[in-house]
């Protein structure tokens, strides 16, 4: 009789811990599941701020061509309204730089 009741102990526990087992690898599949929904939230994240990053670099790229090409526009325009004072002031600050180039030269 001490036999049987230590073998249904022993059954018994066999039994329990066949059952952790399942739980264990439900918990397993369960965290691995939960990991993986977190890796593409995280995922989506940044895809998210780096199309973000790319829109406001294309709009401060697309202002800056803007307010290049209006002034541009200002100088060719003020060229444009006094073309001999344009030049002399082009040909003076030419004559100033070539200066200020030679005087290394001289040493």
């Amino acid at each position: 009789m001490a036999d049987d009741a230590l073998r249904k102990d022993l059954d018994a526990l066999k039994a329990d811990i066949a059952k952790l087992r399942e739980d264990m690898a439900g918990l397993t599949d369960t965290m691995r599941a939960a990991a993986g929904e977190r890796v593409a939230d995280a995922k989506g994240r940044v895809e998210e701020r780096a199309r973000q990053a790319r829109e406001e670099l294309g709009e401060r790229v697309d202002a800056a061509m803007g307010q290049g090409r209006r002034l541009v526009d200002e100088v060719d325009q003020q060229i444009g309204q006094r073309p001999f004072s344009s030049l002399l002031t082009a040909f003076g600050l030419g004559f100033i730089i070539a200066k200020l180039l030679d005087v290394g030269g001289r040493r």
